[in-house]
């Protein structure tokens, strides 16, 4: 019998579609651009939390101190990552770390939807982080992970500063000078 996470495996493979680079933009959000980003974006969210994302992006679309980017495919959203000049650290942070943390702008969300991954749109995401803080004259971004530490690391090259325990789930602290 097969398992539900190999079908969704399945159902997704089968269900990507495949982009071109040049039919994918991404952009700096604005306000106008929130309840569209928001129906495209909250279908695979708990329906218990959309308030949560709907709120944040709010936020990150109307403060100067912080970025919401969206990737869009045609008409339709598929993509977000949020950035903000400065974030407290996690609690239980050492001095040492937190004080680089201090210094640096903190991507606080990446996501892009089952069926348009793999094909290079969180990378861009993520290099729209880079340009946003070096545009703002911040010396480098980090970034607390669960799962994709490797990637941002091998990508990206993203160093591993400490880890942190946040709800019982270690996690990943990485940074990376610009």
């Amino acid at each position: 019998m097969m398992s539900i996470a190999i079908k969704k495996l399945q159902f997704l493979m089968n269900s990507r579609i495949t982009i071109q680079q040049d039919d994918c933009s991404i952009l700096l959000a604005t306000p106008k651009d929130i309840d569209r980003a928001f129906d495209d974006l909250k279908r695979d969210m708990n329906p218990d939390f959309t308030h949560v994302f709907l709120d944040k992006i709010q936020r990150y679309a109307l403060k100067p101190d912080r970025a919401l980017f969206l990737a869009r495919h045609q008409e339709t959203f598929i993509a977000f990552a949020t950035i903000i000049n400065h974030s407290p650290p996690p609690d239980d942070t050492d001095k040492t770390t937190a004080k680089i943390l201090k210094k640096y702008a903190c991507a606080t969300g990446l996501m892009v939807l089952p069926e348009y991954r793999h094909q290079g749109i969180a990378s861009r995401l993520v290099k729209s982080w880079e340009n946003w803080t070096l545009q703002n004259n911040i010396p480098g971004v980090w970034i607390v992970t669960r799962q994709m530490a490797d990637w941002y690391q091998r990508c990206f090259h993203y160093s591993v500063q400490n880890s942190t325990l946040s709800r019982g789930v270690k996690k990943i602290i990485l940074t990376k000078d610009l």
